[in-house]
């Protein structure tokens, strides 16, 4: 719409109609701005597979692996809390007929506590997740646009779309994912995954 408006006021000062107007003259800075953004003709348009690079990409496949190690770390230490947890379940189901009415609420209350403290570590690392996950989510997004801009402004894209959005048809030949991918590569490798993090008891 703006640039629409632009073109009718070029056409109008062009013509005569628009010459007496003091508001935008046609000599002005804005109008001859307004002149380069109205002339701009063939929008460039690609499309990217954001998707694609949230995958394959080096920086999204260190974070993918960052939480390889990470949930590594948590299952290790929430195990063998949940087998201790299974064995006192299954020996009073097995027991508990032989057991006095005060051995089986000591034994009862020995459960709920490890199941209490099992909950209790399982949200910890629920809530880590989100954390992380948010975290990543940032990161990439930080480091994803500023190789975008680059690779669009050498290209001369005007707009970029995401794959993922709902497209009527496409050629082939505008979708620059692989550019896209190979630039966010070259600028950043894989570093190695840091050592798993046992959740704190």
């Amino acid at each position: 719409m703006k640039a629409m408006t632009a073109t009718l006021c070029l056409l109008l000062a062009a013509s005569g109609a628009w010459a007496g107007d003091s508001r935008v003259p046609a000599s002005t800075p804005q109008a001859q701005s307004a002149a380069v953004k109205a002339t701009k003709k063939n929008v460039v348009v690609v499309i990217v597979d954001v998707s694609r690079i949230a995958r394959e990409s080096n920086l999204a496949k260190s974070v993918q692996a960052e939480f390889q190690v990470w949930g590594d770390g948590v299952k290790a230490a929430l195990q063998p809390k949940g087998e201790a947890l299974r064995v006192k379940q299954e020996s009073l189901k097995t027991e508990g007929a032989k057991l006095t009415s005060d051995q089986k609420q000591v034994r009862e209350k020995e459960i709920a506590s490890l199941q209490a403290e099992l909950n209790q570590l399982q949200q910890k690392a629920q809530q880590e997740y989100q954390q992380r996950q948010q975290g990543a989510e940032e990161r990439l997004r930080a480091a994803f646009e500023p190789v975008l801009d680059t690779v669009a402004k050498e290209n001369g894209w005007d707009v970029i779309m995401n794959k993922a959005e709902r497209l009527l048809w496409s050629s082939d030949a505008v979708d620059q994912t692989e550019q896209v991918l190979a630039r966010f590569n070259a600028a950043y490798t894989i570093p190695p995954p840091a050592p798993a993090a046992v959740p704190a008891k």
